[in-house]
């Protein structure tokens, strides 16, 4: 009796230290974040698509902010502990990509009271607007007398206002098809060029020739070469402006520099 008592004395002590150990193991779940996501430098033409384990979580912009909750990993510090599979895109020439981003946990403290009373851990994920390298293509589109025109390069677009005159500048960057050409309203107009101005004409009716000023001597003048009415054009230089007037004064050195704007002028009899 007394071999028979001792042993069924063991088995609960057994299974109880087995519960133990369970229980031990069931402490060390991974923790929970909130992260709440924001631009770093917000700009009201800027997005970002937050990624986790490759679920699209959404789509910030400006200064917009994106929560979600996301399960970090067991580890022995806290940033260990963070959560993984974390991805920031945003919008360029041949579609969405990669951008830098910093996940900023809240104080160590914060994060003890945070396990003590079983809540989610306090993140911020702070986006920046990092793209691929690129060189710029600038476009000046005469839309007097036209309608909205939409410019754009692969993915990336701008909207002129009807009526409008405005200087254009837009990414080109590799990678793919569409990416090469200029297009308005979805057609082409040319291939792309970085080293030389697009100069877009809406309404096929206007003439233009550069002006240009020196800065730290006495200098001003007008381009010899004169721009005669085209759907559109490649300037034989590169403009500060267009369609706007030169500064009355601009920081230089002790050379001096100079400052150029195209300008529309009357058109030669002969163009007509």
């Amino acid at each position: 009796m007394k071999q028979r008592s001792s042993s069924s004395c063991f088995k609960p002590l057994h299974v109880f230290s087995f519960i133990l150990i369970l229980g031990s193991i069931g402490c060390a779940k991974p923790l929970v974040f909130h992260i709440t996501a924001r631009a770093e430098r917000p700009s009201e033409t800027e997005r970002f698509k937050i990624f986790l384990k490759g679920r699209d979580l959404g789509t910030l912009t400006g200064s917009g902010a994106l929560e979600f909750d996301a399960e970090g990993r067991r580890g022995d510090s806290y940033q260990q502990m963070q959560p993984q599979d974390l991805e920031a895109k945003m919008p360029w020439v041949c579609g969405w990509v990669k951008t830098d981003f910093s996940l900023n946990l809240a104080h160590p403290d914060e994060v003890e009271r945070a396990k003590t009373e079983h809540r989610a851990i306090q993140a911020t994920m702070s986006l920046t607007y990092s793209p691929p390298a690129f060189d710029w293509v600038t476009i000046f589109v005469d839309n007097r007398g036209g309608p909205p025109q939409t410019i754009s390069i692969g993915e990336l677009q701008e909207l002129v206002p009807a009526g409008a005159t405005q200087s254009i500048m837009l990414p080109h960057s590799d990678g793919c098809d569409k990416a090469n050409d200029v297009r308005r309203n979805g057609e082409i107009v040319a291939a792309v060029n970085t080293h030389q101005t697009l100069l877009i004409d809406i309404t096929h009716s206007h003439c233009y020739r550069d002006e240009w000023a020196g800065y730290g001597f006495d200098d001003a003048g007008h381009g010899k070469t004169i721009y005669l009415p085209h759907p559109f054009q490649f300037l034989n230089g590169n403009p500060d402006f267009f369609m706007e007037p030169l500064p009355g004064s601009v920081m230089t050195n002790q050379m001096g520099t100079t400052r150029d704007t195209l300008k529309d002028i009357a058109c030669p009899q002969s163009a007509g």
